[in-house]
């Protein structure tokens, strides 16, 4: 049974393959594998990838451990969660995965090695939504929602601040809090709202219990291993979320052309009447209520 750590967290020496790198180890890395405002990712040393900086949250690295804990999954190991008082940063420490990104070499891989990927996939997502619900939807322990477009990563518009969403008793809190989200970046009339509120509410309730959702299961979150078992990482935006979400957020905003979309319903149930709604979702975040 998954247990919560205490912040900051950091493995057991015995179990560490090298020193854990310091802060100032960590930020004298000029090359980042990914940059996030002034903070990144970076490679420190042949065993570690750090991830930091001020939009880090280190409830991205309690979701890898309590996937580890719960289950067979492969993700990354967790090595250290801290927040350093002098940049003001997050700081999470994690297992170098070697490798190759599947969003690079899918193209290149032959039927037969794609069916190995899928099976993989079929039988991680399967474990992942097995494990028991909490009675909630929100973040991993009870914590606030990092969902991204909920939480208001998907705002456009710089004046705009993110919103904090704790956690929902129902799935009509959730569909309230998707509501609620897009309103508060691109407020619609009374009339649009009353008949968004009707479909939204018609559509998105009523399918079950929360399930553990990653939140962007796509190609560039996984790295492919030299034998073959593909490892899940950026769990940033994983909770306990309706079972249509993770479907949705999987192929409903990624290119169509690579025939990805395809594969998606082998590992995962599609939901396409949720799909059609989540849509309209995105294009009132992102583009604005006039798309409704």
């Amino acid at each position: 049974m998954a247990t919560q750590v205490t912040l900051p967290y950091f493995a057991p020496a015995d179990t560490l393959p090298a020193p854990l790198p310091t802060v100032a180890e960590i930020m004298a890395v000029e090359q980042k594998l990914q940059t996030y405002g002034t903070g990144g990712v970076v490679r420190v040393g042949e065993h570690f990838v750090v991830k930091y900086g001020q939009n880090i949250h280190l409830q991205e690295g309690e979701n890898m451990l309590f996937v580890a804990q719960s289950t067979s999954v492969p993700v990354p190991t967790v090595y250290a969660l801290f927040h350093d008082e002098l940049t003001d940063w997050n700081f999470i420490v994690q297992e170098y995965v070697p490798g190759v990104n599947l969003m690079t070499v899918w193209h290149k891989l032959d039927e037969p090695a794609r069916d190995a990927i899928i099976i993989q996939l079929k039988r991680n997502m399967d474990e992942l939504r097995s494990l028991p619900s909490p009675g909630y939807y929100g973040g991993i322990w009870g914590q606030v929602t990092r969902e991204y477009y909920i939480s208001g990563g998907g705002i456009t518009k710089a004046s705009t601040p993110k919103n904090i969403v704790k956690q929902m008793a129902t799935d009509a809190d959730w569909v309230d809090a998707m509501l609620a989200a897009a309103n508060r970046i691109e407020p619609i009339s009374e009339e649009r709202f009353a008949y968004t509120y009707r479909m939204f509410h018609g559509t998105f309730c009523g399918l079950g219990d929360p399930v553990f959702t990653h939140g962007d299961l796509d190609r560039y979150n996984m790295m492919l291993r030299p034998d073959g078992t593909v490892v899940i990482f950026d769990w940033e935006y994983a909770g306990w979320y309706p079972p249509y979400w993770e479907s949705g957020t999987t192929q409903l905003w990624r290119d169509k052309e690579d025939g990805f979309h395809r594969y998606v319903p082998r590992f995962l149930d599609e939901y396409p009447a949720q799909i059609g709604w989540l849509i309209n979702f995105r294009m009132w975040v992102v583009w604005g209520g006039h798309q409704l």
